[in-house]
């Protein structure tokens, strides 16, 4: 089953993991279970399901690159904005401007992972589509010590890893899978992968383009839904969504990532009070009566102009 419940990006497929960990922690730390809603939006109950289901939880990062919080009203907004800030001075992601009661219900998840190779690359043009675009090559022997295969078929169907200086974190590139099914690339590289990659060849070649993507979300379909959860039947998702930066040039990679879940209890009307616009442009009527007459005592209906001064 595919439990990455990704965006679309300009046309490309982009998943980050701050809402899996927003989302886990609503679950774990406020609901004290699995959070359901009071819907039968199938579409809705399908990113429900997912996001319930997915494996990824905090312990696939290390604790400093990553800040998780949830809790009731403005104290605890207040508090994302502040703790976030002072772990992660170099955030770009505004602080929420978000104003909730003291009931309100308020789940956060960032992360942030940079990585270096362990030999930067060289800049220069690269193709792509057959269109020529700023990339990276591998010269010479110890940028090519870079490039690990995981598993190579052919020229149009491979699997690499690139040697990182924080041995923590791993970076993969794949070419040649089903470009919609981000678990299919993932299964293969765990099918893969082991502790003794062979070296790319001395011959051989590497080059890819620089890469670059910002992407804001709201993911509307869950937006205005009820809860279902045992005493939050009362509360609805008035605002989720996610924000995730991505840089990768010949130096390295940076991933940016936050998710935020707003639950209030009061449920604002759907319908904004209707404009009224008295605008008397077309044949009207003028009636005159006294209050305490069912008659009127004088009865204009307007057609033209001819009554009205004209502007020469």
């Amino acid at each position: 089953m595919d439990h990455y419940l990704g965006s679309e990006c300009k046309g490309n497929y982009v998943w980050g993991g701050a809402m899996n960990l927003a989302w886990l922690e609503l679950n774990e730390n406020i609901l004290h279970e699995k959070l359901r809603l009071n819907t039968n939006d199938k579409v809705a109950l399908e990113m429900v399901d997912k996001l319930n289901r997915s494996p990824f939880t905090k312990n696939d990062l290390d604790e400093k690159s990553y800040y998780i919080k949830s809790g009731f009203g403005q104290e605890t907004v207040d508090l994302i904005n502040k703790e976030s800030r002072q772990k992660f001075p170099g955030k770009s992601f505004q602080d929420l401007e978000l104003k909730m009661a003291p009931i309100d219900i308020i789940s956060y998840a960032y992360f942030l992972k940079e990585v270096e190779y362990w030999t930067q690359f060289e800049e220069k043009e690269v193709l792509f589509e057959k269109e020529r675009v700023k990339g990276f090559y591998a010269k010479g022997h110890d940028q090519q010590e870079n490039i690990r295969i995981l598993k190579y078929w052919e020229d149009d169907r491979f699997i690499i890893s690139l040697k990182l200086k924080d041995g923590g974190n791993e970076l993969f590139l794949a070419k040649g899978f089903d470009i919609n099914k981000p678990q299919g690339i993932i299964n293969e590289i765990v099918r893969y992968h082991s502790t003794n990659l062979p070296l790319m060849g001395h011959d051989d070649q590497f080059e890819m383009p620089k890469l670059h993507l910002q992407l804001h979300r709201d993911y509307i379909e869950l937006i205005r839904k009820n809860l279902a959860n045992k005493g939050f039947e009362k509360y609805f998702i008035a605002s989720m969504f996610e924000n995730i930066k991505f840089d990768m040039d010949h130096k390295g990679a940076k991933v940016e990532n936050e998710a935020v879940i707003a639950a209030p209890t009061a449920m604002p009307s759907t319908q904004r009070p209707k404009v009224k616009r008295f605008i008397l442009n077309k044949p009207f009527w003028v009636v005159m009566k006294r209050k305490d007459s069912r008659n009127p005592y004088f009865v204009l209906g307007v057609k033209n102009t001819e009554l009205m001064e004209k502007i020469r």
